[in-house]
């Protein structure tokens, strides 16, 4: 069995991965990717619903369904800074496209590489997610 990781944090690594958190969190609320320049080549995202990890798209999923008409808005947002990345707790909710109440409590894992984001584990309710995307 492998040991546990346990990474003891620096405060100069919590303040530069504060600063990237402050810059990257007012896209991720509006919907829309961040600049270009917070994210590592290649950067990822893996969802616990289906399991799947692609690289990450040009458009966030809930602009695509605000697009279709869906009235999706992200509150209750908590966001946990350590070095290396950051947890953001929240809930999207409004109104589907087809009109049907909306409520998907999520947490967000963001881990950076080299100080830009390489990875995005999103855990959200999976039985919430169905209800706006479909079934996967």
């Amino acid at each position: 069995m492998t040991e546990p990781l346990i990474e003891t944090p620096t405060p100069g690594g919590v303040e530069r991965t504060a600063e990237l958190a402050r810059r990257w969190l007012p896209a991720f609320l509006a919907g829309r990717r961040a600049d270009d320049d917070v994210y590592a080549p290649g950067v990822s995202t893996w969802h616990n619903v289906g399991e799947r990890e692609a690289e990450i798209e040009r458009t966030p999923s809930r602009t695509r369904q605000v697009q279709a008409g869906a009235d999706l808005r992200v509150e209750d947002v908590r966001v946990k800074v350590f070095d290396g990345g950051w947890v953001v707790q929240a809930v999207t909710v409004g109104t589907s496209a087809d009109g049907e109440p909306v409520r998907i409590p999520s947490c967000l894992v963001v881990t950076l590489h080299e100080g830009r984001i390489a990875r995005f584990e999103e855990y959200a309710d999976s039985a919430a997610v169905e209800r706006l995307f479909g079934a996967s």
